[in-house]
């Protein structure tokens, strides 16, 4: 009796990891060379004029370049490492390449071995590094304006709309409330309270849309009814959060509440033409390119085109070029299958691989743990910041959906899941900082109450016993089992 013939074996495992690397590095590298030639770096103590010539560039501009690249493997390689470590310890990758960004600054590594810096975030390299961090940053919000579903909000019904007014009002006021005592340790020079506690309270009531999603993927939750109800609440919070940010960096630019309505009241008008009018404009783009075949290239060109040019209008508005980037992110078509969509998937991809690691390790090279534990008062504020961040969102947010008639098991793994703040806090946070709403201490303790409140998230699920039983596969890219009546049930109001 003939054996029928076995199944050819699928490519290594490892393949999935190194060639998206190669091909990253490989197109990034040649944007680093564009950059740097484009930009003509002088040579040290140079003009960079027109007088020097290019035998003396050259070499400074090669050496540079060669740094930048180095740099950016480095980072890959150990970004990558620790978003699989992270995975096997049953936390979202991102939380390990945040980690490694941390631990590669002067906390850890940088703090024993100073000479790592050189290779992680070279001192001639940076300037460049700079701005491709700021690139990872900005498409970075533009994945989650894309992935961003208006719809799930006009769908939302009685609980799922108390719910998300408690999860964000509730730790909002607390943040405000808790400023008057943090305000001198973490407040930026010169800043006023006003801005300050409008900023803590927001950063207090973020919710990390991006990495709640992987979390609810892998937790089995993407098609029960809690896992919908989370997404649902933590868009509706992003909303809010993004206008209440907005608000405090116009009042900080103005100097007063009063003097920033008319910025504010610009970046809201701003936004409802974008997305009324950008919309149609973009989906008949769409359209057409199918029609007449536009290139991959062109299209990718576009959707940069897009993202840097809505950065930059609202960076000169003085509320910061991530809102930009997010309204673009928000009128570009998302539907499987087209060919602007695979243009948006691989630039993602890119992004998530090789220049957001980048920007967590500009993060983790400002962050300096022991300047914090040698301070009492910074410790008692961080203190206060932790408390009030996990207090204001999960008790405020399972309180609510108790009230809504939730149960309560459900209702504490709501308050859980919308608890995880991870990597968009983090921008929050940067933001904050370089509008000097907060100073470098603050913007260290809150970084590490944005770790904590997403890595306790696993656990905290398994202890309520809603996440999938342990051993059960991990959650593919394709859509979840349906809910069991059972399930459905389970998540009625009572």
């Amino acid at each position: 009796m003939t054996q029928p013939p076995s199944r050819p074996a699928g490519p290594p495992a490892w393949r999935g990891i190194v060639y998206p690397l190669l091909i990253s590095a490989a197109a990034v590298g040649v944007l680093v060379a564009a950059l740097a030639f484009g930009l003509g770096v002088p040579e040290p103590g140079g003009t960079g004029g027109a007088g020097a010539g290019p035998p003396a560039e050259g070499p400074h501009i090669a050496g540079t370049v060669l740094r930048v690249v180095v740099a950016l493997a480095a980072v890959a390689a150990t970004a990558t490492a620790g978003g699989l470590l992270a995975r096997k310890l049953g936390q979202p990758p991102v939380i390990g390449e945040i980690a490694t960004g941390l631990l590669l600054g002067p906390s850890f590594l940088a703090g024993i071995f100073p000479g790592s810096t050189e290779l992680f975030y070279p001192e001639a390299a940076k300037p460049l590094l700079g701005v491709l961090a700021q690139v990872g940053l900005i498409l970075f919000m533009f994945a989650v304006g894309s992935e961003f579903d208006a719809s799930q909000l006009r769908r939302s019904g009685r609980v799922v709309g108390a719910v998300s007014q408690g999860s964000m009002i509730i730790p909002f006021v607390l943040g405000v409330l808790s400023a008057a005592l943090v305000y001198r340790e973490f407040a930026g020079g010169g800043i006023g309270f006003v801005p300050f506690a409008i900023f803590l309270g927001t950063a207090m009531s973020i919710t990390a849309f991006p990495v709640l999603a992987r979390i609810v993927q892998e937790s089995g939750l993407a098609r029960h009814p809690l896992g919908t109800m989370a997404m649902t609440c933590a868009a509706a919070c992003d909303v809010i959060a993004w206008c209440a940010l907005a608000t405090a960096m116009a009042v900080a630019t103005a100097g007063s509440i009063w003097g920033a309505g008319g910025t504010v009241l610009l970046a809201a008008a701003f936004a409802a033409v974008v997305l009324i009018a950008g919309r149609p404009l973009v989906r008949a783009a769409d359209r057409w390119a199918d029609r007449t075949g536009v290139s991959s290239a062109v299209r990718l060109l576009a959707l940069l085109l897009l993202a840097f040019s809505l950065a930059w209008v609202t960076d000169l508005m003085g509320v910061h070029s991530i809102f930009g980037a997010f309204l673009a992110g928000m009128l570009v078509p998302h539907r499987p299958g087209t060919a602007l969509t695979a243009v948006q998937t691989r630039l993602d991809s890119v992004n998530r691989r090789l220049l957001l690691p980048l920007f967590f390790v500009s993060v983790g090279m400002t962050v300096d743990l022991t300047e914090v534990t040698g301070h009492a008062g910074l410790l008692l504020a961080g203190t206060v910041a932790v408390v009030t961040a996990v207090v204001g969102k999960l008790a405020g947010t399972a309180v609510t959906a108790r009230t809504a008639g939730l149960p309560w098991r459900m209702s504490l793994g709501l308050g859980v899941l919308l608890n995880a703040r991870g990597v968009t806090e983090i921008v929050v946070l940067r933001a904050g900082l370089d509008a000097g709403l907060i100073n470098q201490n603050a913007f260290t303790v809150l970084v590490v109450m944005a770790v904590l409140t997403t890595v306790m998230t696993g656990p905290a699920l398994h202890l309520l016993k809603l996440s999938r039983p342990s051993g059960a596969a991990p959650a593919a890219d394709g859509p979840a089992p349906a809910p069991t009546p059972a399930q459905e049930k389970e998540m009625e109001p009572a």
